[in-house]
Order: C-alpha cells, then sequence, then structure tokens
C-alpha cells in the first residue's frame, strides 16, 4: 500500500520550489486583490516562509525580530509596507506592478 502525505508535508514541499512558491504568492495577492481578506494573505507568505526554512531564518536574512515577523505573519497581523518588503526580500521576491486587465483601455480603431 502506499504511504500517503499529510496536506502540510505536501505543501511544504511543494513551496520549498521558488518558483511553485512565486506562482502561489502571485495567485494570493491576486486574491487579496479581489476579496481583500488580508489574513489569507499572511498566511500563504508565512506558508511560503516555513517552506523556505522557517521564521527565525527568514529574520535573520532580513535583520527584523523574530517575534516582529511572528506577529506580521499572523492571521491578524498587519504588517508595515517596509516588513513586507523585507520578507519578500527574505524569500528572493518582490513587488511587481502592473496594470489590471479589466482596466486596460482598448486600443482605439480610427
Amino acid at each position: 500500500m502506499a504511504k500517503h502525505k499529510k496536506w502540510n508535508e505536501f505543501q511544504k514541499e511543494f513551496l520549498a520550489d521558488a518558483e511553485s512558491a512565486q506562482h502561489y504568492l502571485d495567485i494570493a495577492f491576486e486574491d487579496f486583490q479581489e476579496d481583500g481578506d488580508k489574513s489569507s494573505l499572511l498566511k500563504a507568505l508565512r506558508a511560503v516562509t516555513e517552506a523556505q526554512g522557517g521564521i527565525g531564518k527568514l529574520s535573520e536574512s532580513v535583520d527584523v525580530k523574530r517575534e516582529s515577523l511572528y506577529r506580521a505573519l499572523s492571521e491578524s497581523g498587519n504588517p508595515t509596507v517596509e516588513t513586507l518588503c523585507s520578507v519578500l526580500k527574505g524569500l528572493h521576491l518582490r513587488i511587481r506592478i502592473e496594470p489590471m486587465p479589466e482596466l486596460i483601455p482598448e486600443p482605439s480603431r480610427a
């Protein structure tokens, strides 16, 4: 009989891959943009952080106190822009701004 992984184990392995983590967070940010559910976005950031070495490792690499990161990435967290950018930098990611597809004007036909 094949041994099945628990969801948390699978998620951690999946998110340990940088490209998978990037796509996961892209979707989390898109969902946040649509529904404003900040706790889900922070939960996604924390899941990626845990999969890529944990809060302690991230804290050391970005020079932010571990306790501050735990608070910022909790479901009720309210990280500053600086903390968010530090977390993303520690995960080797960054914020990119692009137009929302539904707001891109149609080219005029003359």
